[in-house]
């Protein structure tokens, strides 16, 4: 299952509330990756400064590079019912946070 296309703005908005942060643009990208304590994580995904809206493909990207392997969990996250904390505990549920 795809999950629904998304405005970037808006997948910009729920990245960096849900811990986190945008690094310098590199090339036509803009790079956000999750942060705890001020540490950066391998965590990561981009957006293109060129693209106002992602298609079902490349929100299918962003749910693989965001470690969702559930479709919903995806939808939940960029939905607002997943808090950050929910999150968090998600990652290190799947052993990629300590």
């Amino acid at each position: 299952m795809l999950l629904k296309p998304r405005k970037s703005k808006d997948i910009a908005a729920t990245l960096l509330k849900k811990g986190f942060i945008l690094e310098p643009s590199k090339d036509h990208h803009q790079f956000y990756y999750l942060t705890i304590e001020g540490k950066k994580h391998n965590v990561y995904t981009y957006l293109s400064h060129g693209i106002k809206e992602y298609n079902k493909n490349l929100m299918g990207k962003i749910k693989q590079q965001l470690k969702f392997n559930e479709t919903d969990k995806a939808e939940a996250f960029f939905d607002c019912p997943m808090s950050e904390t929910d999150y968090k505990k998600m990652l290190v549920e799947l052993g990629l946070l300590k």
